[in-house]
């Protein structure tokens, strides 16, 4: 891609979340784009390896290992990318964590607080440290992940799981009110069922299995793949859409929709 095609030139991302799965291919989009990207991750390791690897393509990236549940840790993480770039301008606030379904009257309280704590309270920590930053910079853009179950019930998730996400959308929606004439642009994406290292196991059984897998949840009958989330994402942290904040962008074959 030449210079002048590359919309993220001179901006500086930091991506949560970023060693795996949607993570870890927007860290490589927006790098490929143009971004200076700081990215966050527990697995120090395969972290490390992941931003030599890009910085060898010549990106510039680094790795942070970090417990976004850790209010400091969010703070030195936020601090770091400044510190390394020169500003913020992009987040995508991307960690999280899932867990199968179970009931409301089996669903133990330990459970909650550490769903609730990666899912929402890390998302809340994260935007406070990423706007204030913003506010210092007149502007930024920040992209939150959530998901199509921020929108509805499941039989497939926790009451932990759905309600994390309906709270990252509401978190999504009142920054966005709040700071529409700071210059600061707040949106979210909410992926549908993503081809990541979960879901390898069902796609090893080759297509005709995954799509009777799916064929009860979207009208596509497919996985949403990593690297169409992580092009919304780009979409969203580009200057085009300049008036679109405070939004929630399904990406997800049509499942919301379906009866």
């Amino acid at each position: 891609m030449d210079a002048e095609q590359k919309p993220l030139i001179g901006k500086v991302a930091l991506v949560t979340g970023g060693t795996s799965g949607i993570g870890k291919v927007t860290v490589e989009v927006l790098c490929e784009n143009g971004a200076g990207v700081v990215f966050i991750g527990r697995r120090n390791e395969i972290g490390s390896e992941f931003a030599d690897s890009l910085m060898e393509k010549g990106y510039e990236a680094k790795f942070l290992q970090a417990d976004l549940r850790e209010v400091s840790e969010v703070e030195r993480a936020v601090e770091e990318t400044v510190a390394t770039f020169g500003a913020l301008d992009i987040a995508f606030n991307n960690a999280g964590v899932f867990d199968s379904s179970s009931l409301f009257h089996e669903y133990d309280h330990t459970s909650w607080d550490n769903l609730i704590a990666s899912n929402l309270s890390s998302i809340f920590y994260c935007m406070r440290s990423e706007i204030t930053k913003m506010l210092e910079n007149a502007g930024g853009v920040i992209i939150n992940n959530a998901s199509i179950v921020g929108h509805r019930g499941t039989e497939r998730a926790t009451p932990g799981y759905v309600a994390s996400k309906h709270g990252v959308i509401g978190l999504t929606r009142q920054a966005a009110l709040q700071y529409a004439n700071a210059g600061i642009r707040v949106n979210s994406v909410s992926p549908g069922p993503t081809q990541t290292e979960i879901q390898q196991s069902l796609v090893d059984q080759g297509p005709e299995a995954v799509a009777n897998h799916l064929s009860s949840l979207n009208p596509r009958a497919a996985f949403v793949s990593p690297e169409e989330i992580a092009n919304v994402v780009l979409y969203l942290a580009s200057e085009a859409p300049r008036m679109l904040t405070g939004q929630d962008i399904a990406v997800d074959g049509g499942q919301l929709f379906k009866l």
